[in-house]
């Protein structure tokens, strides 16, 4: 065997370390397992619908980013409702008091989130049902036009303004769109990335009571307000503290 030929199969052998690397990534895929706290956050404001979630993010194989979150909810009566991210919070840090701890929070872009294996991740996720959020802009467009061309015409009035046809109409759709049942509801969280993984742990299910249904369309009787609210200061007598209705249901993975 000439020396050129022994210079190749040493030059092979030294790739050959890298080649396996890269094979093994291609077909170790990441895997995100979720982790849910034991109870769900379930809401309806003027936002709409909400699901949030304080959820942790174990990561094997290699880090893994993710550019969608989803929550395909479904109820005892066969409807679906898809919930998607809108906002992320992380805690950074928490301080000790004489009172008690205070946590410290960080508000995250939605854009995306990069998990690491190194670390678990965890943050309080904040999604809005998305056909809501796709139909009230609609609404509201026409609703931002008419208040343009109020805010250009003398002796504009706020409180009237939110008396035209255009606002009742944002108020109306908000309240029509209230969709929670009482009953058993599944729930399937999914995540989406530029590239393959896999996901385990994320099937649950929840449970809402009668009474859960009644608090959370109390709320209804409120979406008036909070749009007043948005438009005056808080020392102005039309100003009235809104107190929305949460309800904490207990989630658990399915079997």
């Amino acid at each position: 065997m000439k020396i050129i030929d022994w210079v190749a199969i040493l030059g092979a052998l030294a790739w050959t370390p890298h080649l396996i690397s890269l094979i093994k990534a291609y077909f170790t895929k990441p895997e995100v397992r979720i982790i849910t706290q034991k109870i769900a956050e379930i809401g309806f404001t003027t936002y709409g619908p909400i699901f949030n979630m304080r959820i942790a993010f174990s990561v094997k194989n290699r880090d893994v980013v993710i550019s969608n979150f989803r929550i395909n909810v479904t109820h005892e009566s066969g409807e679906e409702k898809t919930y998607e991210w809108q906002g992320l919070r992380q805690q950074v840090m928490k301080m000790h008091t004489n009172d008690g701890p205070i946590p410290y929070e960080k508000e995250n872009s939605v854009l995306a989130i990069k998990l690491s294996q190194r670390e678990v991740e965890e943050r309080i996720i904040q999604c809005q049902e998305i056909s809501f959020v796709a139909g009230k802009k609609d609404i509201e467009d026409k609703a931002i036009k008419r208040l343009s061309y109020d805010r250009e015409q003398e002796g504009y009035d706020p409180l009237k303004f939110l008396k035209c046809q255009e606002a009742i109409d944002v108020h109306n759709y908000i309240k029509h769109a209230f969709t929670w049942k009482s009953g058993k509801y599944n729930v399937a969280f999914q995540l989406e990335s530029p590239e393959s993984f896999n996901l385990v742990d994320n099937e649950y299910e929840f449970t809402l009571t009668p009474m859960d249904i009644e608090e959370l369309e109390k709320n209804k009787n409120l979406i008036e307000q909070d749009y007043i609210n948005s438009f005056v200061a808080s020392e102005n007598e039309a100003y009235k503290q809104v107190h929305w209705n949460w309800r904490n249901p207990s989630i658990y993975k399915r079997n």
